[in-house]
């Protein structure tokens, strides 16, 4: 699930030398690297190209086909491409969820139901199905809210990995699955469908941060580039966390939200401005004297080795100087 059989290769328009390709998916978080003026004014223009598969996106760097993509932290360790962090976006704080099929099963509205449900289906040699995005966040999220919750066990649950959010989100809908694991702004389409958002990334904490990854073939070309990336996304980001209204319509934009929803998305997730940005890539954080960067690389990893035992932690690899050299 979630790997090449799903995803053809990502198709990436002609472009001349001045295009950088950033990859990456729906998520509200990349919003910034959806718009095409970012880059306005750098001498370089931003191609974004929407390739769901976390393995062929990592591919896609490491090829040199893309030159930066936009991902999870989770992701960068178990894909491991010919990269290098260059700066975090955001840590979702409830923008990742597991919904519950309220809208179908008016008796499903809590956690605590959960048991319920599994006995009456098991009467007919059935299990709830659960849609989630492998090779994913929602993967992530999934594997640590069943470490954290009693209700919530796997083995009750056929589990259906997707391609992506929007297609558990259809699945919930159809009842064609009873829970799912999705992530904004399909959280905020399932609230408002009357489905109940049970448990989310709020309930583990630093489990999905979101980075910027840039490709090693890029650094040696033109370091430049890959400044005048960092620069621009976080000079987008202190001029809109300055302005929360306008903050608001960007997303609304961007999601295709109302203005209240995605007041309700950005609740849920933590967007790094360059100062904070700075802060996490490279200030040392009490008691372990590490960058929070690298220990949430540790805290993500161990949580990964339970799965992927040689997962190799010792080849992610940070550069804090684009960010410390435009944090205001």
């Amino acid at each position: 699930g979630g790997s090449s059989a799903s995803c053809p290769p990502s198709e990436i328009p002609d472009h001349d030398e001045s295009a950088l390709v950033i990859e990456g998916d729906a998520w509200s978080g990349y919003a910034p690297f959806r718009d095409g003026g970012m880059l306005d004014g750098t001498g370089y223009t931003a191609l974004y190209v929407e390739q769901v598969c976390q393995d062929l996106r990592a591919a896609d760097l490491t090829a040199g086909r893309a030159d930066i993509v936009v991902t999870s932290l989770d992701q960068y360790l178990l894909q491991h491409p010919g990269g290098t962090l260059v700066g975090v976006i955001d840590q979702s704080l409830g923008a990742h969820a597991l919904a519950l099929g309220t809208a179908n099963h008016p008796e499903l509205d809590s956690i605590d139901d959960l048991p319920a449900l599994v006995a009456q289906l098991a009467e007919d040699g059935d299990k709830p199905v659960l849609a989630y995005t492998g090779n994913s966040p929602s993967e992530m999220l999934l594997n640590e809210l069943a470490n954290a919750t009693d209700e919530l066990r796997l083995a009750d649950f056929e589990l259906v990995s997707v391609d992506q959010s929007a297609t558990a989100l259809a699945m919930l809908e159809a009842d064609e699955a009873q829970l799912a694991v999705i992530w904004e702004p399909d959280t905020s389409a399932a609230r408002a469908a009357g489905h109940t958002v049970a448990l989310s990334s709020a309930d583990v904490p630093d489990a999905i941060v979101d980075v910027i990854v840039a490709s090693d073939r890029l650094i040696e070309r033109d370091p430049a580039a890959v400044q005048a990336i960092v620069a621009a996304y976080y000079s987008t980001m202190d001029d809109l966390l300055a302005r929360p209204a306008a903050l608001e319509q960007f997303y609304a934009t961007d999601g295709g939200l109302d203005t209240e929803t995605a007041r309700t998305l950005i609740a849920g997730i933590e967007l790094y401005g360059s100062s904070d940005a700075n802060v996490f890539m490279n200030d040392e954080v009490f008691p372990l004297d590490k960058p929070q960067i690298q220990q949430s690389i540790d805290a993500i990893g161990s949580v990964l080795a339970l799965v992927h035992p040689d997962i190799p932690l010792d080849q992610a690899k940070v550069d804090g100087s684009y960010v410390s050299s435009v944090s205001r």
